[in-house]
């Protein structure tokens, strides 16, 4: 019988899910994306919990981003229903109605870093690296989740990050507002909890309407239809020159990619 690849576990007011792929660092694949989506939208029914912990299983990884090698075992009919499984999964964490606290140890880089950053909160371990990097294979990282990281840590900062393709650790991401607070490994449990039972000790009405508030006053940022479109003709452009491949080639023969500029 093969284990579930998200596990939920509820105590109190607290609900804890896991993204359980210890053996791959608790990379993402699609089934792992739409079971993370399934279980926020199977929580949204739940009025006892106030708030929900996730975090990668093990103590190596929050998430080591996407499984690129990994084999597809959804179903042709769920991709349709629920479309782009980042975009469910994502989606799902920002209009769940309580607060979501990212619990990182160890890696949280490319979509695993996207995944912390929808989080309304974030407790790293000092043993955390941070970062997306897609430019580092040649590739765009999709719009939506470059303006995830702009709310977060700003402008100047998220241009940083994605124009270099740098992993940052801890203490860097601490500095710059990526996470909320940084503690020794063996301490990320009881300052995650302890921060969720202060949150579920409040009025869950109020905090959920404060949630709410906060991502109406960012939907200004809101893309318009006709720049998406400019911004995926752009990436599709990127997507099918030579460097994309000598990137990808580089990727997995762990050398240095050698770009040319088309």
């Amino acid at each position: 019988m093969m284990e579930e690849v998200v596990l939920m576990e509820k105590e109190g007011h607290i609900c804890t899910l896991t993204i359980n792929r210890p053996e791959r660092r608790n990379a993402l694949t699609l089934e792992v994306l739409y079971r993370l989506g399934d279980a926020f939208n199977t929580l949204r029914g739940d009025s006892d919990v106030r708030v929900v912990v996730l975090r990668g299983a093990g103590e190596k990884a929050f998430s080591s981003g996407m499984d690129i090698g990994s084999s597809v075992m959804v179903s042709e009919e769920e991709m349709a229903q629920k479309g782009n499984p980042i975009d469910y999964a994502v989606g799902s964490i920002i209009s769940y109605p309580y607060p979501v606290i990212a619990m990182i140890y160890g890696a949280a880089v490319g979509a695993g870093c996207d995944l912390a950053v929808t989080c309304d909160l974030r407790i790293a371990a000092d043993t955390a690296r941070m970062g997306i990097n897609p430019v580092k294979i040649g590739l765009v990282y999709h719009p939506p989740g470059i303006q995830r990281l702009i709310n977060v840590v700003g402008v100047p900062r998220a241009k940083e990050l994605f124009f270099t393709g740098r992993f940052i650790d801890a203490q860097q991401a601490k500095e710059i507002g990526l996470v909320n607070y940084v503690v020794p490994a063996e301490e990320l449990p009881s300052k995650t909890y302890a921060l969720a039972r202060e949150i579920a000790e409040n009025a869950p009405l109020a905090v959920s309407a404060t949630k709410t508030i906060f991502n109406k006053l960012l939907k200004y940022q809101k893309m318009s239809a006709e720049d998406e479109a400019e911004m995926m003709a752009l990436i599709l452009i990127v997507e099918s020159g030579e460097d994309r491949k000598e990137g990808m080639i580089a990727f997995a023969e762990k050398r240095k990619p050698d770009f040319k500029g088309r």
